[in-house]
């Protein structure tokens, strides 16, 4: 099976192209930290007191030792701060709130409803998003959404380790938090999956400078998931364009699926797709309006795929020779990944 890694966040956050906010393992299992939020209550003294005799003798009496083990300080979490807004004030932004956490659910817009909420217990991360069809751009309700560490999901897309479990709303909204703080070295990822959908995964967030640590708010809020008639579609298109077999169909072996939009989301026409290295295998394709694909840029709808991406590999947007954004892209056999590049103001 041919495996290449998953998006991470280029933190254009396009893991997923999705915007970064601020915002497991390999086995995919939790967090390696299990340490509460508050710390240890120190151990109180209970040794007796000497009696002292006039002369200063102390064998009067007999001296236990006190226990002196300090009490550590309370876990910081990461993301939080000692400044900012308070829990129920509004927020545009995780990095807006002391805790840590705001509540966003859509990156474009940002949501006008957000407020700063309480930071997780034992530092797991929050996710909170909406999952949204890929080709109609609506939300998605009754859907399901598994996070999971992102070598786990480029491996075993179907059977990678939940970190985080939620399904979505009647607005298409999921709302979940892990259990504890996660370690997972390149990113998280959510798989979505509902019936008449392939499975779908979408950057949710990239690890710290430590490369294996994550805040407590996920840093993308828009997810996606890919309907499977237009998926099929869509292979039949790209092997007409001449697309390797051995690349297709889309989801069954692999490949990435990606859109060009405005900071506004509306689709942009014209952008050119392309490798940021010094190599690339990789074939990238337009969807044209009438269904067939090319090989020049975007069509009014923005859409585009990307097949045989390296392990991993990044891309950008270009628009008359200016750099909309970019993302990190890949694939993995039995899931089609996602690649949003949402070009800055």
């Amino acid at each position: 099976m041919k495996i290449s890694k998953i998006l991470m966040i280029g933190l254009g956050l396009s893991l997923a192209g999705c915007p970064s906010d601020d915002t497991g393992d390999t086995t995919g299992a939790g967090s390696d930290s299990t340490a509460g939020a508050t710390g240890a209550t120190g151990a109180e003294e209970t040794g007796a007191t000497d009696a002292a005799t006039d002369d200063g003798d102390t064998t009067a009496g007999e001296e236990t030792a006190a226990d002196e083990t300090e009490e550590p300080p309370p876990e910081v979490c990461n993301g939080t701060s000692e400044e900012g807004a308070a829990v129920g004030d509004s927020c545009t932004a995780h990095s807006d709130c002391m805790s840590g956490v705001c509540t966003l659910y859509t990156d474009v817009p940002v949501n006008k409803d957000a407020v700063c909420a309480e930071t997780p217990a034992n530092c797991g991360t929050r996710v909170t998003g909406t999952i949204f069809d890929f080709v109609t751009g609506e939300p998605v309700s009754g859907a399901d959404l598994v996070v999971a560490a992102a070598l786990q999901a480029a491996t075993n897309p179907t059977g990678a380790m939940a970190l985080v479990e939620a399904t979505s709303d009647g607005d298409g909204r999921v709302d979940g938090t892990s259990d504890s703080a996660i370690s997972a070295p390149l990113g998280i990822v959510g798989l979505a999956s509902a019936g008449g959908y392939f499975l779908t995964a979408t950057g949710v967030s990239a690890p710290l400078e430590d490369g294996s640590s994550y805040d407590v708010g996920a840093g993308a809020h828009d997810l996606w998931i890919a309907p499977t008639d237009a998926l099929d579609a869509w292979s039949t298109a790209l092997g007409e364009a001449g697309v390797a077999k051995e690349d297709l169909p889309l989801g069954e072996n692999g490949g990435a699926i990606g859109m060009v939009r405005g900071a506004d989301g509306v689709p942009i026409a014209g952008a050119v797709v392309e490798s940021t290295g010094d190599s690339s295998e990789a074939v990238i394709r337009y969807l044209n309006d009438d269904g067939s694909f090319g090989e020049d840029s975007t069509s009014d709808l923005g859409i585009f795929v990307i097949t045989n991406p390296a392990v991993p590999e990044s891309f950008q947007a270009v628009l008359n020779d200016n750099v909309l954004g970019g993302g990190t892209g890949g694939s993995a056999n039995g899931a089609v990944f996602t690649l949003v590049i949402t070009a800055s103001e």
